[in-house]
């Protein structure tokens, strides 16, 4: 029972999928984090069949990315797309630690904040079009596992990176994490990498790389700029970790190994 409220707890916070009402009490948040993978695999699991079913009654491509650039949104309500714009207000407007804090809970949106996201918007597309033109098994099922292994990440940093402030969302949330949550995560990482190994070793030895590469730097980066990791920094890391892995999709199809 206590793992069904914690999923149902999962599924309120990180999307808009409706869920049964009940009373949230500390020990309803102690594995969330862990259950966080699951709202991609539904994202995951309705790109698939969208893509599929585009192919088979032949859609426009522009409709199929239009259709594959909604569904995240739809499932999420752009949750994590909102901390995205926050941080790229905050990190554009180089003022201090204090001040960008106070720019991540400022409701209004910033000029940095449309640009970025614009310019997000374009990369993400692109390559999107690419991995639809090429239409490859590995590359539909690399773009569906990385709204997983996006989520999988995004709790493990998290869980592990010191915080900003100690009041916030996430701090309430990995306060109350148990410890076989960051254990769960892992697991859930191992699974996803020797399937993904399995389906084409050199793509994912690729983005596990660049990954690992951009996780370092969103710890330097939010470590000077804010002290530590927010609810808007994760939503930041994971919308950037998705774009990047459909970028390097992107570039590795456009190889002639691809």
């Amino acid at each position: 029972m206590v793992f069904i409220r914690n999923l149902v707890v999962a599924f309120s916070l990180y999307s808009k999928i409706p869920m049964p009402h009940f009373e949230w009490k500390e020990e309803d948040m102690k594995y969330n984090l862990a259950f966080l993978p699951l709202v991609g695999a539904v994202i995951g699991a309705i790109e698939y069949l969208l893509i599929r079913k585009a192919f088979r009654f032949n859609l426009p491509m522009v409709a199929v990315m239009a259709f594959a650039g909604l569904v995240p949104l739809i499932v999420t309500g752009g949750f994590h797309l909102d901390g995205f714009m926050d941080t790229q207000d905050a990190f554009k407007s180089y003022k201090s630690p204090e001040e960008k804090l106070k720019i991540l809970e400022d409701p209004h949106i910033g000029a940095f904040a449309v640009i970025s996201l614009l310019s997000y918007v374009l990369v993400w597309i692109g390559a999107l079009s690419i991995v639809i033109w090429r239409f490859s098994d590995t590359g539909i099922i690399f773009f569906c596992m990385s709204f997983v292994l996006s989520r999988i990440m995004t709790g493990l940093c998290s869980l592990s990176f010191e915080k900003a402030k100690k009041d916030g969302m996430l701090s309430t949330e990995t306060k109350s994490a148990g410890k076989g949550c960051k254990y769960a995560l892992i697991a859930q990482l191992l699974v996803c990498a020797a399937f993904l190994l399995c389906v084409n070793a050199a793509l994912t030895v690729l983005m596990a790389a660049s990954t690992a590469l951009f996780t370092a730097y969103y710890y330097r980066k939010t470590k000077r700029e804010f002290g530590g990791v927010t609810g808007d920094t994760a939503g930041y890391y994971l919308v950037f970790t998705e774009g990047l892995m459909v970028a390097l999709l992107a570039l590795f199809l456009s190889l002639p190994l691809g």
